[in-house]
């Protein structure tokens, strides 16, 4: 009879039997011993009439059966055997990928070529095990990866590709047609195969639609995704200094146009074709998979027969409690206390049952998206397995759906440490929990990038140190690293919105000032006009010189003040309001002057100084209120950015450049693990020095392509 041990490590454990039979032994002889010493020999026979050494013996007998029936049901022993059948299905997809100059084309940003290689790397997420193979070609045409169900070894494939991959410009997609249908299919099955070719269309007399045709007779599909702007887009390269600037032909600025008419026709040349116009839109080869790729008919790429044998543990398991029964049955001494402690593991093993089957109800209702209720599991689980670090991680996840970041932080650090402390540590899993702790700390910074930039640089700088901390955990996964590499992007963009807000902040400050200045300046020259009056008013001088003078002088004043408030459009300024009543005051003063009554245009004129330095000291308070506010926002000042704006041009990596190539490159640098937010800007501002400093160079000549 066949069978297996599914925890044959279990089994060590038998070592404990003899060690039971020598306490035994050692115990009887004790008892022994201390009778004889206790009662003397006469009286011991006396004493031990009803005592059965026989019964004792039994006792130990079935308790070490018991015993060793549990062993051997912890052992988990199976037989049986069982045979099951496990298929693999899935489909042949080759990724044709144009990697010509053509596809350097900024219409997609950062370009055709780079948008095309994510959208390929998004789609292998969602494959079901179908088999990919890669071809790239321009003038010729390049596999760089057969056909293979290593998803691994296939993204660093594609992301090695670049439009220096293939030695020869052009674009000849009927060639690359031909060529993968031939070398990189087999040839025996006449369906289950499709090809998604991503290009711009322009091809260069390789004849593509007799290609299509050929191909669709072979019962090929053909899934064409075109990329670029049908009205023509320059292509921009790069020389070796850097420097970036439009290709040209003769003269003349090459222009990249979308053949839709070209690839449409050779997609309805094939069985089920669809032509997918992108265009300058998001690529979704993902959808694309899931909606014609993954419904269509498969083929058994595998099929392979396991046995799986029955487990038998519940016939010992079974045993182990009628010999404790019986054990206890012959002698009511020490029974109870042993059936005690059966009864307190068969306890133990329900209790982690019952956890077990809580954390799987709460797994089921995160998956369907009820966090509350899986919530309710998980805290109900965490009563039996508190130390669990399996299930604060699904806490964690469940707080992190509810968008509550502090608590989901909370338990993925509390999984992170005790999965490093459980015997043996589950670095897997710490590695995880850090980069669930980097994902809420970004999502912490996105949230408060709009109200508090001080909180938004301190949770995406400590995101970064999470996703750090992943990647020394597990250095495999890619996704902390993808992961950090927008975090770091996204603190670039953080630190220079926090540079514009400072600089907006000073030219408000600088503006509000010299309104004061301005304001001061006038009170003084009202006060003075009114002092003018008050002496005309006392020497009686009432000459139309005098009154012309005084007359203008304080027309001018006005003017000024008008001017100065409708630099403050808000009517419930108070600030404004001041400056109004100001205004009221110098106008009557206008009145009283052209009349030649200088004592009553002095009064006022001395209430129009008055309420101008009221609305100064206004203005000063307000100044202050708002130095304070900005204080308490911004935080230190070693967190402001520097002065010098010219040596700190970052970009953030979803917004659209204008010098692409620079901040690909920039970016580049940024993505070092090493790295924090200071290292990305002092490594910027040498770069942009060095360019500075560099001649440009001349523009490397290119194959022509169009």
């Amino acid at each position: 009879m066949n069978g297996t041990w599914y925890h044959l490590s279990i089994l060590h454990a038998l070592w404990l039997l003899p060690v039971f039979c020598a306490l035994f032994a050692y115990a009887a002889w004790k008892r022994h011993q201390a009778l004889k010493a206790f009662t003397g020999t006469a009286l011991l026979e006396k004493l031990t009439a009803t005592y059965s050494s026989n019964k004792r013996l039994l006792k130990h007998i079935l308790f070490l059966l018991a015993i060793l029936f549990l062993i051997l049901a912890m052992a988990r022993p199976a037989w049986n055997p069982v045979p099951q059948t496990v298929r693999r299905e899935g489909r042949d997809v080759i990724f044709l990928l144009d990697v010509s100059r053509s596809m350097l084309a900024d219409d997609l940003k950062p370009n055709r070529l780079e948008r095309a290689k994510l959208a390929i790397d998004d789609c292998l997420e969602v494959l079901e095990g179908d088999r990919v193979a890669l071809a790239v070609f321009a003038g010729n045409t390049v596999v760089r990866c057969p056909l293979t169900q290593d998803y691994g070894f296939f993204r660093m494939m594609l992301a090695d590709v670049s439009t220096d991959t293939v030695s020869r410009g052009g674009t000849l997609i009927g060639d690359a047609l031909r060529k993968v249908a031939r070398d990189v299919f087999d040839q025996q099955e006449r369906q289950y195969k499709d090809i998604v070719l991503i290009t711009d269309g322009e091809d260069h007399e390789s004849f593509p639609l007799e290609a299509a045709k050929t191909i669709g007779e072979a019962g090929i599909r053909l899934i064409a995704v075109g990329l670029g702007d049908e009205t023509g887009t320059p292509i921009v390269i790069t020389d070796e200094s850097g420097r970036r600037d439009v290709l040209k032909y003769k003269g003349e600025i090459v222009r990249s146009r979308l053949d839709s008419d070209t690839l449409r026709a050779m997609v309805n040349a094939t069985p089920g074709g669809r032509y997918l116009p992108v265009a300058t839109g998001n690529i979704e080869l993902d959808k694309v998979y899931q909606n014609l790729i993954a419904t269509a008919a498969k083929r058994e790429l595998e099929s392979q027969t396991l046995e799986r044998f029955e487990e038998k543990f519940q016939v010992f398991l079974v045993l182990c409690l009628i010999c404790l029964a019986l054990e206890s049955l012959i002698s009511d001494r020490k029974s109870l206390r042993k059936l005690a402690v059966l009864l307190l593991g068969i306890c133990s093993l329900t209790e982690a049952a019952q956890a077990s089957k809580l954390l799987k109800s709460g797994n089921q209702a995160l998956s369907a998206g009820k966090y509350e209720e899986a919530l309710d599991k998980y805290q109900q689980a965490a009563l039996e397995e508190p130390e669990s670090p399996y299930l604060h991680y699904n806490q964690g996840l469940a707080y992190f759906h509810l968008e509550d970041y502090a608590k989901a932080i909370e338990f993925f650090q509390q999984a992170a440490d005790k999965a490093k402390e459980i015997t043996p540590p589950d670095t897997e899993l710490a590695a995880r929990a850090k980069l669930a702790i980097g994902n809420s700390f970004f999502k912490e910074c996105k949230r408060q990038q709009d109200s508090d930039l001080k909180k938004a640089v301190e949770a995406c700088e400590k995101s970064i140190v999470n996703y750090q901390d992943a990647l020394r955990l597990n250095p495999k996964l890619t996704v902390a690293k993808a992961n950090m590499k927008q975090a770091q992007l996204a603190l670039k963009k953080l630190m220079n919105d926090l540079k514009e807000l400072l600089k907006e902040q000073q030219q408000q400050q600088q503006q509000a000032k010299e309104q004061e200045e301005k304001l001061e300046k006038l009170a003084q020259q009202q006060q003075q006009a009114a002092e003018q009056s008050a002496k005309a008013d006392k020497d009686g001088d009432q000459t139309a010189q005098t009154q012309q003078k005084l007359l203008e002088e304080q027309q001018q004043i006005s003017k000024e003040t008008r001017k100065l408030a409708e630099e403050r459009p808000e009517q419930q300024d108070p600030v404004r309001q001041k400056m109004d009543e100001a205004s009221e005051q110098q106008k009557q003063a206008e009145e009283a002057l052209e009349e030649q009554q200088f004592k009553e245009a002095s009064e006022k004129q001395k209430e129009a100084a008055k309420l101008l330095k009221e609305a100064r000291e206004q203005m000063q308070q307000e100044q202050q209120a708002q130095q304070e506010q900005q204080q308490q926002q911004q935080g230190e000042p070693e967190q402001k950015p520097e002065e010098d704006a010219s040596e700190k041009q970052e970009q953030q990596a979803q917004e659209t450049p204008e010098d692409s190539a620079e901040q690909e490159e920039k970016e580049q640098e940024a993505f070092n693990l090493s790295e924090d937010a200071s290292d990305i800007l002092d490594e910027e501002r040498k770069n942009q020095r060095q360019r500075r400093l560099q001649r440009p160079a001349e523009t490397r000549p290119v194959d022509k392509d169009w």
